[in-house]
């Protein structure tokens, strides 16, 4: 379990390319999303990290119906690859979080931890989502999450076989967890209608 920013190969230093990414991602944010409150460097991941952006962080989620909506979605499009979908279950306590009351900047954070976002976007909301943040030292050697002393005795993994996954996701759509409960936008509800009415 790695971040997008250590699966990808970045063009030069990938501390130097992360910070540049980010600060490209702000600048042309603007242009792209209503206006929000005042935003940090935490809440530009979070929303980074919702989109795509390849960040140090790792998405969670606290709600179990959602961690298995995205397993199913996973596999969906991986199929191929893997013949069953796979939850991780990370059994993490309190003393795992950073206390964002305090002022931790996501750059500098001594030990991976995991953080709850702001809620900026419904989408963070809908799917009780909580990140994992890399800490510098991690990144540079290049280490997963199970590499990580915190973590690696924590790591549940559950495999779905594949010939599961159409009834787990029609049981997950009755129980109202689908692509528009999960990202509650225009993109969310046309892969909701595709999926309803194709699949």
């Amino acid at each position: 379990m790695v971040s997008k920013l250590l699966r990808l190969r970045p063009k030069g230093d990938l501390l130097k390319v992360e910070q540049q990414l980010l600060e490209e991602f702000k600048r042309a944010n603007f242009l792209l999303v209503k206006e929000h409150q005042a935003m940090n460097d935490w809440d530009y991941l979070t929303l980074g990290q919702h989109y795509g952006l390849p960040t140090r962080l790792l998405d969670w989620s606290n709600n179990a119906l959602t961690a298995l909506w995205f397993a199913t979605e996973q596999y969906k499009m991986e199929r191929s690859r893997q013949p069953y979908a796979t939850i991780w279950i990370l059994m993490a306590t309190e003393a795992h979080y950073l206390n964002m009351k305090e002022n931790h900047n996501p750059f500098t954070v001594n030990k991976t931890r995991l953080f709850r976002p702001r809620i900026i976007k419904q989408r963070i909301n809908n799917q009780s989502g909580v990140f994992t943040v890399q800490s510098t030292e991690s990144i540079k050697k290049r280490l997963s999450l199970h590499q990580e002393e915190d973590f690696a005795s924590r790591l549940l993994k559950i495999m779905i076989p594949g010939k599961c996954q159409e009834s787990v996701r029609d049981e997950l759509h009755t129980l109202g967890v689908n692509a528009f409960s999960v990202f509650p936008e225009l993109e969310g509800l046309c892969s909701l209608l595709q999926w309803k009415f194709f699949h």
